[in-house]
């Protein structure tokens, strides 16, 4: 039988089950990853000049966001596997989620936390930008190994075969839907490595740039280009005319970042500060007489 040349990744997606909860590497690298998009988020906000209970405030409204926000993406994509089975739609121990809707839900949540409480919006939204494409980068780690995203035949060098029976699609570079052929390591390989490249175009234009609020409006518009054109390597995602949801979202996204940038252009070079906490106000007591 032909060997297609490839990388051969032969590891069970599962780590084992912890009482009624299923451990994966997906799982695991999320966690990561979003453990580590806040701290780095943190870092970035500390060279701003912005406290980092700040930003650590913003993350506990931002991740439960994220959370259903890539899950309500995933279900709208894939609504036909969820209108006969309603609870289903909240099975997220059982896989399914967005990435993308993920990143809209926690940016919509975060910017709202932030305007209530009165944070440096535009300044926290700049370096929250580089804990969003490093915690990604981290959590495509798991796409690696558990081979959950379809994608197109490919016999180059690079291409990936996943072995293992357990492999959340069928096993690829045998008898599976795809046939005797690796795939395109779209989410495994090319977004991860377009993500840190993304992350050093922001690092080389973050001291060129000083009006707060640009970066992280061009990561949203380079993650939206990103997502547009890896999606043509795709398989499985839900179509709407000539292009894919995914995509039409990413080209929504890239107005919105044109549209954003040009409104901020407008606006001051810093976003406004933190106004002080009030202190309480002294009360008028007679001062103590000495006793003589």
């Amino acid at each position: 039988m032909f060997e297609p040349l490839a990388i051969r990744i032969h590891i069970n997606p599962t780590i084992g089950e912890i009482g009624p909860l299923l451990l994966t590497w997906h799982g695991v690298f999320t966690a990561i990853g979003i453990g580590a998009a806040v701290m780095i988020a943190a870092y970035f906000a500390r060279r701003r000049g912005i406290l980092e209970d700040d930003v650590y405030n913003i993350a506990l409204v931002a991740i439960p966001g994220g959370i259903i926000g890539a899950r309500l993406l995933f279900v709208i994509e894939n609504w036909s596997s969820f209108s006969g089975d309603i609870g289903a739609m909240f099975s997220v121990n059982e896989g399914g989620i967005s990435v993308y809707g993920g990143l809209i839900g926690g940016a919509l949540a975060g910017w709202a936390f932030a305007w209530w409480r009165k944070y440096r919006m535009r300044a926290i939204s700049d370096a929250a930008a580089f804990g969003m494409l490093a915690g990604q980068a981290i959590g495509r780690i798991g796409d690696y190994i558990n081979g959950e995203h379809l994608t197109k035949n490919s016999d180059l060098p690079w291409a990936f075969c996943y072995t293992h029976p357990d492999t959340l699609q069928d096993p690829i570079c045998g008898p599976g839907q795809l046939g005797n052929h690796g795939v395109h390591p779209v989410a495994g390989l090319y977004e991860p490595l377009l993500l840190i490249a993304l992350f050093g175009l922001l690092l080389v234009l973050m001291p060129r740039i000083k009006k707060d609020g640009y970066l992280f409006w061009i990561n949203v518009g380079g993650y939206a280009l990103i997502r547009f054109f890896t999606s043509f390597l795709r398989i499985n995602e839900a179509e709407a005319g000539p292009l894919t949801v995914p995509q039409w979202i990413a080209l929504g996204m890239l107005a919105l970042a044109a549209v954003a940038a040009y409104i901020i252009s407008k606006m001051p070079e810093k976003s406004a500060p933190r106004p002080p906490r009030q202190q309480p106000r002294a009360t008028n007591r007679p001062k103590a007489r000495a006793i003589p």
